[in-house]
């Protein structure tokens, strides 16, 4: 047998690659098949298993694909913006793209990063790691640079973006709402820098903030009191 041209195989390999995408993008791991993705490819079913082992490797190396196309994208664009509320922003923005792009995606990587326990460990799971780094790093070099407090844990912060934007995510763009990725950035990335404590009354002296959350915390006694004084009379 005449083994096939390097571009060629490279080129067969592509058009497998496209195939499994739209396939697995159409139905959930355990629905989709080898054969569905031999048809797209205009294939037959021996031929996907000269480039990858199973089906289960054929799945792995689309979310390889797509995460590759991802930071390929990125990580130029990320290294020329200065500051890091500005980072942040653009990764937001971009990481909420992804939604607006192609919705298909969205359901896909929230089925696998559900798969429970088989998740950790899984690709998926590595390419997640990967792809948080720039926000891992963003945050690292905003506590290096005085922009953030010292004290912040860059992971549990990376985690607390990823989770709001998950959720978010599901309760928009999941009910067909639509999603504005820039403006949602802006507003997301100034609520995570600001905090969520309303700013101190200019000129207030220290002693005022107090005096007023002392009261603010008698008034929510004062009806607990009242309450247990009724039912003692009861």
């Amino acid at each position: 047998m005449t083994a096939l041209p390097k571009r060629r195989k490279s080129v067969r390999r592509a058009e497998i690659l496209a195939a499994a995408r739209a396939v697995f993008l159409e139905h959930p791991y355990e629905q989709a098949s080898i054969t569905q993705i031999a048809e797209r490819a205009g294939c037959v079913v021996g031929t996907i298993y000269g480039y990858f082992e199973n089906k289960r490797g054929l799945f792995d190396a689309v979310l390889a694909a797509f995460y590759d196309e991802l930071i390929a994208d990125i990580e130029p664009r990320v290294k020329l913006i200065e500051g890091t509320a500005d980072r942040l922003r653009f990764l937001v923005a971009r990481h909420l793209q992804i939604t607006v792009d192609d919705r298909s995606w969205l359901k896909l990587l929230d089925r696998e990063a559900r798969g429970g326990e088989s998740y950790f460990g899984s690709k998926l799971h590595q390419l997640n790691r990967r792809y948080a780094q720039f926000v891992t790093r963003t945050l690292a070099d905003g506590i290096a640079r005085g922009e953030l407090r010292a004290d912040l844990d860059p992971q549990m912060a990376r985690d607390f973006l990823f989770g709001g934007l998950e959720h978010w995510v599901r309760n928009t763009v999941g009910r067909g709402r639509r999603n504005d990725p820039a403006a949602l950035a802006r507003e997301m990335v100034r609520m995570l820098l600001d905090g969520w404590a309303a700013a101190p009354a200019k000129g207030a002296a220290p002693w005022q903030g107090l005096e007023a959350r002392i009261a603010k915390l008698e008034g929510r006694l004062k009806p607990a009191a009242r309450i247990k004084e009724t039912e003692a009379f009861k």
